[in-house]
């Protein structure tokens, strides 16, 4: 980190995501009070009284009490180190707060984006056991939706039913709110979310995408169950969509660039049907459900022994329904591991 300063040319660096300040002290990602400020001769953690108890075990970081006001402390603190150049998250730090900040410190701030979420994209041994624990609840839970899940229930009640799992399965946290559970045409929607009055019915394709939480570290998984038989036309969708990320996860490998890898999924699509996902092919996943690396359009990203990715191509068709599959993959010396073992066979996903 400090070397990433002197690269820089900066005096300091203030951390405002909640997620680097995480991953720099292992403060709570959900705290609502603490700012981080990075310098070569020492290392600060802004919070209030609500939790300056907890702050008292944060090792390598001297302890600020901002109950007063956060940008005054920074302020003095600023003009006892003699700090001229301070860079900032320029990616996360609002535009109102930052104006805040300089009405009271007097120095030049740099914008400097993703310096901590390049380093936080390589996960360690630890880290990456932390989302295999995630993603190995998101098994568990699956296969007890596959027996929980029935015609005449509602999206509501079969998204609450996946939260109480995970909870009772030991997550931390879901990894967002709402889960997808989306039943027939709703699923052609890719970020729709559940609805308390829509009813599942035989003949859907209901789709999932849910995550767990495990010590802040997220998971992130999408699967399909079809209420009843399939008919023709959804086993030949479904099976479009297995074969794109079967694509995808064998292109996953060290020095592989994201773009080319999103380019390659979506031409296979193309070549099957004009109904293909519009969202990037993967994103990374740590602390935050979406993180670098990004396998997406015009990514120029080379992926990295260490990172944690998912490969969720899908079929999206107005007023039919969609399928999208989801893995987690984690990024090898050879290719890829595939973390995400909950089933993909059409036997076992059919009510």
């Amino acid at each position: 980190m400090h070397q990433g300063l002197k690269d820089k040319n900066l005096d300091g660096f203030l951390v405002s995501n909640t997620g680097n300040r995480h991953y720099l002290t292992g403060w709570p990602a959900d705290a609502e009070s603490g700012y981080l400020l990075i310098t070569t001769s020492g290392n600060y953690l802004f919070t209030d009284s609500r939790y300056s108890e907890q702050a008292t075990s944060v090792a390598n970081f001297e302890l600020i009490d901002t109950t007063g006001g956060f940008a005054p402390k920074l302020s003095e603190l600023v003009k006892e180190k003699g700090l001229a150049r301070i860079g900032f998250e320029s990616h996360d730090l609002s535009v109102f707060d930052l104006r805040r900040i300089k009405k009271f410190v007097k120095a030049k701030f740099v914008p400097v984006a993703h310096l901590i979420e390049e380093a936080r994209a390589i996960k360690d041994r630890d880290e990456i056991e932390l989302i295999r624990r995630a993603v190995n609840l998101d098994q568990k839970a699956f296969e007890h939706i596959l027996g929980f899940v029935k015609p005449g229930q509602t999206e509501g009640e079969v998204a609450w039913e996946l939260e109480k799992k995970l909870k009772e399965l030991g997550a931390e946290r879901a990894g967002w709110f709402p889960f997808i559970v989306a039943a027939g045409a709703n699923s052609s929607i890719p970020h729709y979310g559940n609805s308390p009055t829509a009813k599942i019915k035989v003949g859907d394709i209901l789709q999932l995408d849910y995550a767990s939480v495990v010590d802040s570290y997220h998971s992130d998984t999408s699967r399909v169950i079809f209420i009843g038989k399939p008919d023709p036309d959804q086993v030949k969708v479904y099976n479009w969509v297995r074969e794109a990320q079967e694509l995808g996860e064998s292109l996953v490998k060290p020095g592989a660039v994201g773009g080319d890898i999103d380019r390659k999924v979506r031409g296979f699509l193309a070549k099957q049907t004009g109904f293909y996902f519009k969202h990037g092919l993967g994103h990374g996943v740590g602390l935050e459900i979406h993180e670098l690396p990004r396998v997406s359009p015009g990514s120029r990203q080379k992926l990295q022994v260490g990172n944690c990715l998912t490969v969720e191509p899908g079929i999206y068709r107005p007023g039919w329904g969609g399928v999208r599959l989801e893995d987690i993959v984690v990024v090898t010396e050879k290719g890829c591991e595939v973390l995400t073992k909950t089933t993909k066979k059409i036997s076992e996903i059919t009510i």
